[in-house]
């Protein structure tokens, strides 16, 4: 119970920290926020009309203040209103939720998939051709920066064979190229640390011992060697996993993708700020989430982890 609440305090304070940064940033940032929004109105912005919009927004007060009020905002789930439109920050996000989860979570059965399935195959027959080719083939395909990975599936699938669609998702298999080309960047990650832990499982004492007694290769790995190896499988999946969410700002870009990360991209460009704090801050949030969950799957699988 003493380890949970320390982490709960941590993982408060981080957030808190992450609160601060995040606010500072984006609003000392250069540029008024009040006169983007009366040119956007196709209002000229005089010194009159700014201040009086500056005391409607609140940014008349002082930092401290700003900072606070945004805060209890956040904490009721509102977090202001988009400098570009007006509309609710929160229900723009949450409108492209569904479509970055699809993403995020199709990309991740790719990466976890490809993975384990070459890390076995390599474990179980480790001087075979087809276990070399595929290791040399996904660590160089997902050591390729995803926007050229990207252009390179895009050409191939979608121009050239014309049988996915290029970007969007109007169809079911929109979802394929920008999945697979998110995935294929985690690929390397899980795919080296998992065959470190093979390999470090394959030396241990019980594991020699099963061999000796007649088990199969196949059901030493299965059995034996992947419970030794899940912890720091789980710790990479969760380091992956926010690196997708983090890499899903590019390729949703690169692919037209409806998601999260294309509004944070257009946020930027329109110096939208309450929705750039918005999607930074939350980013932030999922992936301390997604870090704490890693740890306490790993505490569950290894109690030496709880020590």
């Amino acid at each position: 119970m003493t380890a949970a609440l320390r982490r709960v305090a941590e993982t408060l304070l981080v957030l808190l920290v992450l609160s601060v940064l995040t606010f500072l940033l984006t609003s000392l940032a250069p540029g008024d926020p009040a006169e983007e929004i009366l040119r956007r109105g196709g209002i000229q912005p005089t010194a009159e009309s700014v201040a009086v919009l500056r005391g409607e927004l609140g940014l008349d007060q002082p930092l401290f203040s700003q900072y606070l009020q945004w805060t209890l905002g956040v904490l009721r789930g509102d977090f202001g209103r988009s400098n570009v439109d007006r509309a609710p920050v929160a229900a723009e996000i949450l409108s492209r939720v569904p479509a970055t989860l699809r993403l995020a979570g199709t990309a991740s059965l790719i990466a976890v998939g490809l993975a384990v399935l070459v890390s076995v195959r390599a474990a179980l027959r480790p001087r075979a051709l087809d276990s070399r080719i595929a290791k040399v083939a996904t660590v160089a395909i997902a050591a390729v920066p995803p926007y050229i990975s990207g252009i390179l599936l895009i050409s191939v699938f979608a121009i050239g064979l014309r049988a996915l669609p290029t970007g969007g998702d109007g169809s079911p298999g929109a979802v394929i190229l920008p999945a697979l080309t998110l995935g294929l960047a985690g690929t390397a990650t899980l795919l080296r640390l998992l065959r470190a832990d093979l390999a470090a499982a394959a030396r241990q004492p019980f594991v020699k011992l099963a061999v000796a007694k007649g088990l199969t290769a196949r059901r030493t790995i299965v059995v034996h060697m992947l419970r030794v190896a899940a912890p720091g499988a789980i710790t990479a999946a969760g380091v992956v996993l926010t690196e997708l969410l983090a890499g899903a700002v590019i390729v949703e870009t690169l692919f037209a993708w409806p998601g999260v990360g294309q509004l944070a991209v257009a946020a930027i460009r329109q110096r939208d700020i309450p929705m750039v704090q918005a999607y930074v801050l939350l980013t932030a949030l999922a992936t301390v989430l997604v870090l704490t969950l890693a740890d306490l799957c790993v505490s569950a699988a290894d109690p030496r982890a709880r020590r």
